[in-house]
């Protein structure tokens, strides 16, 4: 058993990572083995995303603390939860890559991505969505289209004035 400030100190470092975080992923790692948890930790790294191993009631009080009381009824049984700063959605896709090889091993509990929190059907579709990235160039690009068309269409009329004043011109001057 820990000491008192042990556990203050863990409780602390989680409140620190739940509010920091754009994402967490809460799962139920009882089946995984050290060889598949290791390289399921490794894509998490690689990815920026950390990967816990939790003790629940430490992760009740710490989610408690910071008024997240709806994330306390998912602690419960072996819990590992990967917390990510980055993209939100990026555990989601490690989550259901890793899901696509070694079924049943990680089933996911629920997940909040930048506030919200998702059932783990819904969390696996969040790793169908595009990165934030995508999702703003998607836009942008929606936003440039009608201004390229319009610039395309007074181009248009202006050229087609030009070209009846030049007409207008030289009539003029053969007269």
């Amino acid at each position: 058993m820990s000491t008192r400030a042990e556990r203050t100190a863990v409780i602390e470092e989680l409140e620190k990572n739940f509010k920091e975080a754009s994402g967490i992923f809460i799962a139920d790692n009882h089946k995984i083995n050290v060889e598949k948890i290791t390289k399921l930790r490794s894509d998490f790294r690689n990815a920026g995303v950390r990967y816990l191993v939790v003790k629940n009631k430490l992760a009740q009080t710490a989610a408690k603390h910071i008024g997240r009381d709806e994330l306390v009824a998912y602690f419960n049984g072996p819990t590992g939860m990967a917390i990510t700063t980055g993209d939100g959605t990026a555990p989601a896709k490690i989550i259901r890559d890793f899901q696509k090889d070694n079924k049943d091993l990680l089933s996911l509990k629920a997940a909040v991505v930048d506030g919200s929190v998702f059932s783990a059907e819904d969390a696996i579709r969040l790793a169908d969505l595009p990165s934030l990235e995508a999702l703003l160039s998607q836009l942008l690009g929606c936003l440039e289209a009608p201004m390229g068309k319009l610039v395309g269409s007074l181009s248009g009329v202006f050229n087609k004035l030009t070209g009846t004043l030049t007409a207008l011109k030289d009539k003029k001057a053969s007269e």
